[in-house]
């Protein structure tokens, strides 16, 4: 058993691919946002998920760039790629670095290696598409 903030199980989940509500089963009380943890239980995150496997992710990458490249390198706004940032830090996929469903990096900057900065891109769940011209 451990006694942490709420805040910090929510932080652990996403280190390792979960939502806080998949954990939430091994939450033994709560008082405010001060909880205690069976880290024996089932529901614990203990491991990372695993993520997207480094092959797919070269795959991914090459079809987006070759995709990039063929439209003439659309670049997203400042604000287009703010937006999506912060859907994608909503998104039960983000684990903070990087998309789990397709293996993108996830950053604010705009960035030529950065799928958020790239216009004609889309989310691999849905959650936002191509910027409008």
């Amino acid at each position: 058993m451990i006694t942490c903030r709420l805040s910090h199980l929510a932080a652990r989940c996403r280190e390792r691919g979960y939502t806080l509500d998949e954990a939430r089963a091994c939450i033994v009380s709560q008082d405010g946002d001060t909880i205690t943890v069976d880290v024996g239980h089932a529901a614990y995150p203990r491991r990372p998920r695993p993520g997207v496997s480094l092959l797919t992710k070269a795959k991914n990458f090459a079809k987006s760039a070759a995709r990039h490249i063929a439209a003439g390198a659309p670049q997203s706004t400042d604000e287009e790629v703010a937006r999506r940032f912060s859907i994608c830090q909503g998104c039960e996929h983000f684990d903070g670095k990087a998309c789990r469903q397709c293996g993108c990096p996830v950053v604010r900057e705009k960035k030529f290696l950065s799928k958020l900065s790239w216009a004609g891109e889309s989310c691999p769940v849905g959650r936002w598409g191509p910027a409008a011209d």
